[in-house]
C-alpha cells in the first residue's frame, strides 16, 4: 500500500522542479557574473 502523507502530487512535483531549476540558473549566472568580473579586472591590471 502507498502512505498518503508521502504521495506527491504532479502539481507538487512540477513545482519542486521550476524550484531547483531556478536556484541553479541563479547559480550559474553568478559565476558568469564572477568570471566575467575576474577578466575584466586582470585586462585592466594587464596581467590576461
Amino acid at each position: 500500500m502507498t502512505d498518503p502523507k508521502k504521495s506527491i502530487t504532479e502539481e507538487q512535483r512540477q513545482k519542486v522542479i521550476r524550484q531547483r531549476n531556478l536556484v541553479l540558473a541563479l547559480v550559474l549566472g553568478a559565476f558568469v557574473v564572477l568570471f566575467f568580473a575576474i577578466t575584466i579586472v586582470k585586462i585592466r591590471n594587464g596581467t590576461a
